[in-house]
């Protein structure tokens, strides 16, 4: 194996446009550093990208929103004042994933891209209505979050593609947003993550728009569209917050392993969901302004 440390961005992605699908790319190394040591991946061309300073930018205006490197560390995110004061859900999902060794190494776009169920970022981006930009020798594209997963630890980046940043729009950092998460213990993946997003018209009461995320409970993160539709332009209450969440519980896939059976994430989906949906709506210790 042959381990190259590009030193740009454009050195990087030539380097991943000659090698196709026998490169493989190596951020943090939380995951991929793992894999190779269990044999699961044997990559002819490991490309470091260690040396990328430009992707551990994290910025923000009033109309493009916040921007994050995809190399900025899950802690430099935790920690962050402008995540903090402009997107704090995002702050405290961060906090929440493993351990703070981990947080220091790991990075967003390493988690992003290796897509492991029940993840804790790609729930809350999803709610926050994010974008990521995909860089090749090709040019730029860019992609809604949601459609970034296209399978079990399978994403969209095609081969010669690089994840250079992720991005939150201006009309997602309003309203209320909170992220809840289940798990055996707090160092684990989510046996179900829950992210919501809420805006309330003038009344207090009538849900005026509503974005919900979803990890640990499918193949891939998703947005729970149907539970969005019951609550959106209705006024709030228990019964349709538990109505949403019944909804969001029986057509949600999930699998049995040794964390805990297909039924278990089922009913803890719903449980996750109306705490999320109330909190939201209460702003409660468990609601951050967003």
């Amino acid at each position: 194996m042959q381990y190259v440390e590009p030193g740009s961005l454009t050195e990087a992605l030539q380097t991943l446009s000659q090698n196709g699908e026998e490169g493989k790319v190596l951020a943090g190394g939380q995951s991929l550093l793992l894999m190779l040591h269990l044999g699961l991946v044997r990559p002819a061309v490991l490309v470091s990208l260690q040396r990328l300073s430009d992707l551990t930018a994290i910025a923000y205006d009033p109309k493009g929103g916040l921007r994050l490197g995809a190399m900025t560390t899950q802690r430099a995110i935790e920690t962050s004042p402008l995540v903090r004061q402009h997107c704090p859900m995002l702050a405290r999902t961060s906090s929440l994933i493993a351990s703070v060794h981990v947080r220091m190494l790991g990075t967003l776009g390493g988690n992003l891209c290796h897509n492991l169920p029940g993840a804790d970022p790609p729930p809350a981006l999803i709610a926050l209505d994010a974008t990521v930009l995909l860089a090749s020798t090709r040019g730029v594209r860019e992609l809604a979050i949601a459609e970034l997963f296209s399978g079990f630890m399978e994403t969209a980046v095609r081969p010669d593609e690089l994840l250079t940043e992720i991005r939150i729009p201006p009309a997602s950092l309003g309203g209320r947003a909170v992220y809840l998460k289940h798990c055996v213990r707090s160092v684990d993946p989510a046996l179900v993550g829950v992210a919501v997003r809420l805006k309330l018209a003038g009344d207090g009461v009538t849900c005026a728009d509503l974005r919900i995320g979803v990890g640990g409970v499918s193949p891939t993160p998703y947005r729970a569209g149907s539970a969005e539709k019951i609550l959106r332009g209705q006024r709030l209450s228990r019964d349709s917050i538990s109505a949403a969440s019944a909804v969001a519980a029986a057509e949600c896939d999930p699998i049995t392993d040794a964390h805990g059976s297909a039924r278990y994430r089922r009913k803890m989906l719903e449980v996750f969901m109306r705490r999320a949906l109330t909190g939201g709506w209460n702003g409660d210790g468990a609601a951050a302004l967003c």
